[in-house]
């Protein structure tokens, strides 16, 4: 086990309760020129590291003009941050909450974004995207409300399994779908769900902050 980890389970008793304190209720919080309200039991993009390393990476591409999806979406940072650079967005979420809560920061930052409630593409078309960005949660436990949708993929990654399966391999020629995952996850767990449905996880971008390192996946055909 490194450090950071070893530092993070001392401090898992303290840190547990206040961070169960302080996302209980409505919090503000600001990326560049983006406002943005965080419901309770919605994911506060500030507080993890994902966010930020997706958007790192989004500020090296050419989104404009591309038709979007971030699948679950939350508060919707990167919804609004992929609409500011020209790209026609649709934002999904899995949690009523979530969708009130993206609908009211897309009109509090004039972003024309189109937001659908959907439990990942039951209610919308994998097909109908030039890129798909996915940051997933992945902690393997039963999913006991809609507010745990965030952190917890189910027992045996059931939120993985019903992703990879929707995704048909069709579609990974003439998109790009990204996807995004901290080395604390399963990660071999994951990229073996993706191989038994023919789909690869190619790594195309990593970055460590505070010692801890995420990475985005390209799905491709294997």
């Amino acid at each position: 086990m490194n450090t950071r980890k070893k530092i993070l389970n001392l401090l898992h008793p303290i840190l547990k309760p206040l961070s169960q304190w302080y996302l209980s209720r409505t919090r503000s919080y600001r990326y560049q020129s983006i406002n943005l309200q965080i419901y309770p039991g919605v994911f506060h993009p500030g507080l993890f590291f994902s966010t930020k390393v997706l958007l790192n990476y989004l500020n090296t591409q050419n989104i404009k003009g591309s038709t979007l999806l971030e699948l679950g979406a939350g508060s919707g940072l990167i919804a609004i941050y992929c609409s500011q650079q020209g790209a026609r967005v649709t934002a999904s979420d899995v949690n009523p909450v979530a969708i009130k809560n993206l609908k009211e920061n897309a009109d509090a930052n004039n972003a024309d974004i189109e937001i659908v409630l959907s439990d990942l593409f039951d209610n919308l078309n994998p097909g109908a995207f030039s890129w798909i960005i996915i940051n997933p949660p992945y902690y393997p436990k039963q999913v006991a409300k809609d507010s745990e949708r965030a952190w917890y993929c189910g027992e045996n990654f059931e939120y993985f399994e019903k992703l990879f399966t929707q995704l048909k391999t069709d579609f990974l020629d003439h998109q790009k779908i990204i996807m995004v995952l901290s080395e604390d996850c399963n990660i071999a767990r994951i990229k073996a769900i993706a191989a038994s449905r023919n789909i690869d996880l190619k790594t195309i971008y990593q970055q460590q902050l505070a010692g801890e390192r995420n990475y985005i996946f390209q799905l491709t055909n294997e």
